[in-house]
């Protein structure tokens, strides 16, 4: 992307993040590293930065500090553009993560727009926490029951089922 708006909004993200540039980085340098490493489809960096991580006009070298917590995804995210690239596949780690970020996106707009609390913000993002919980602990007990034997998980399925009734019938 060239339009300079979208590269600030880019940039400022990856600061947000807890990425530190070096004084004397250049204005596009945030959203460059930004775009390196979170999304491999993009050909040209802004800044006239390029995408090889030694090349001496990296993004790379703009680094101050990179956040402990990013450090995990940076490596993973860095492997897989590499094999990615060399088996001729297009991927982006931002293309990927998009539909959730949306759909998570989509949740805290909902829950805002039925909620006419003042603490908006806290009860936004504890709800979303709560909603993402329970779809995760929906997905492991599913994959827990399907590698009990079957005589359990029959068991198991009919207790569920007599929770879900008592459920309904007190509504």
């Amino acid at each position: 992307d060239t339009n300079p708006a979208d590269l600030k909004r880019i940039g400022d993200l990856a600061l947000q993040l807890g990425v530190e540039l070096n004084e004397d980085a250049k204005d596009e340098g945030a959203a460059a590293v930004a775009m390196w490493l979170f999304d491999g489809s993009v050909e040209n960096l802004p800044g006239g930065y390029d995408k090889g991580e030694l090349s001496p006009n990296s993004p790379v070298k703009e680094l101050k500090s990179f956040p402990q917590d990013l450090v995990l995804v940076g490596r993973s995210s860095i492997l897989i553009k590499g094999l990615s690239s060399r088996l001729n596949v297009p991927w982006s780690l931002a293309k990927e993560w998009s539909p959730i970020a949306r759909k998570v996106l989509d949740i805290n707009v909902s829950t805002d727009n039925n909620n006419n609390n003042n603490n908006k913000a806290d009860r936004l993002r504890f709800t979303a926490v709560l909603k993402t919980l329970k779809q995760w602990g929906k997905g492991k007990t599913t994959n827990l029951v399907m590698k009990l034997p079957p005589s359990l998980r029959s068991r198991f399925i009919a207790l569920t089922l007599k929770i879900t009734e008592r459920r309904e019938q007190n509504k």
